[in-house]
């Protein structure tokens, strides 16, 4: 699990800086939270892999955020529903995310599917948050009007996208670098939705 200690690498202010630090500290707890959370989702039969996030188009900036996304495909996630858990300097996230590179071929048929999911969305605990850019460190209570209105964006809107999760801020006491319970339970909450998206 991440601790306090983990958010220091975005004080790297340069990209190999900040990038080294990406693969030394947090990589490495990624690969370790996947063999936790892969047994969780591959339950359902479907055979799961981890992305470890490589930002190998950087060539200036330092990446905000970094990231480690599951899908049972192995080439790739982007294309399809899939789980995100990430580390921005302030918090860390496990999403269930539909982004942008599922448009425009898969639009029509995801969008109905998003829209089947509302009340199962509804239901999530009131803790949980939505977003609409896993690129942007920014969210929205979790609220039924809220994810349709995202879903509904997400159809008319080129560069947007859905994810809907749990947040944890820097200094949560559920970071204390001892236990990955917090992020498996949000995979177990929200595994019903991803059945009904994939």
């Amino acid at each position: 699990m991440f601790d306090d200690s983990d958010f220091d690498i975005f004080e790297e202010t340069t990209l190999d800086a900040r990038m080294t630090a990406i693969r030394e500290v947090i990589d490495p707890k990624f690969e370790q939270l996947a063999q936790v959370i892969l047994p969780v989702l591959s339950a359902d039969g479907q055979t799961w892999t981890a992305h470890i996030a490589k930002h190998l188009r950087r060539t200036t900036n330092a990446p905000d955020n970094t990231w480690v996304a599951f899908a049972p495909n192995k080439r790739g996630y982007k294309m399809m529903p899939h789980f995100e858990l990430g580390i921005w300097a302030d918090a860390v996230y496990l999403y269930l995310a539909v982004e942008e590179n599922m448009k425009p071929q898969a639009t029509e048929a995801i969008m109905a599917k998003m829209q089947q999911a509302s009340d199962q969305v509804a239901q999530l605990p009131t803790s949980y948050v939505l977003s609409a850019d896993h690129m942007v460190n920014a969210t929205q209570p979790l609220t039924r009007a809220g994810y349709e209105a995202l879903v509904t964006r997400f159809g008319t809107v080129r560069h947007s996208e859905v994810l809907v999760g749990l947040k944890i801020a820097r200094g949560d006491q559920r970071l204390n670098g001892q236990s990955a319970e917090p992020l498996v339970t949000a995979v177990k909450t929200l595994l019903p939705i991803y059945q009904l998206l994939k």
